[in-house]
């Protein structure tokens, strides 16, 4: 990973190790698969150095069973680790260019006056070394295009879209928002 302009780890009283940015760039839904290209930002937050970090990454649809999908796919990532590890010392940061795809059949489509549409999500884990225990940290994320009053629009599905202009916003799953 290179150092990203401009990424500042936030004040020392956060409570989670890592900063994690998803900056969306393009999304392209083919016939066979909708392809999500964006960089992922992390910053670490913690006050030491975090060793030897994996990045697993995962994309789903968003659907009635997201939460519990998310929960899951965090209890046991099976994700190959996206790229070689790295290390980031305490308050440095890190960004890398990522391509996920998901296959048509696994999207949830729902129906908004006869168009099909869905909202992708993308879940990341991160595992490091921390002296001699390994630790985990995952962030989720809501893709989708500028919509109005702060909330998402939706990926259309009724043409062949190369959408552009994408924003994504984080996702607290309702069983860690209750905690």
């Amino acid at each position: 990973m290179k150092p990203p302009p401009g990424i500042a780890p936030p004040p020392a009283a956060s409570s989670e190790p890592f900063e994690i940015l998803l900056q969306p760039g393009r999304i392209e839904v083919t016939e066979r698969d909708v392809l999500l290209d964006f960089e992922l930002l992390v910053g670490n937050t913690q006050s030491s150095a975090a060793e030897n970090i994996r990045v697993l990454m995962a994309m789903m649809s968003a659907n009635p069973e997201q939460d519990r999908n998310i929960a899951g796919y965090h209890a046991n990532p099976l994700a190959d680790s996206a790229g070689t590890p790295f290390d980031l010392a305490a308050g440095a940061g890190g960004r890398m260019p990522v391509r996920l795809a998901l296959p048509r059949e696994m999207i949830h489509v729902v129906q908004v006056h006869g168009r099909p549409m869905f909202v992708p999500m993308v879940m990341v884990e991160l595992k490091w070394r921390a002296g001699i225990s390994i630790r985990r940290f995952g962030a989720d994320f809501m893709i989708g295009t500028p919509g109005q009053g702060g909330k998402l629009g939706p990926i259309w599905l009724d043409r062949n879209q190369q959408a552009s202009q994408l924003t994504a916003m984080r996702y607290f799953p309702r069983q860690a928002v209750a905690a």
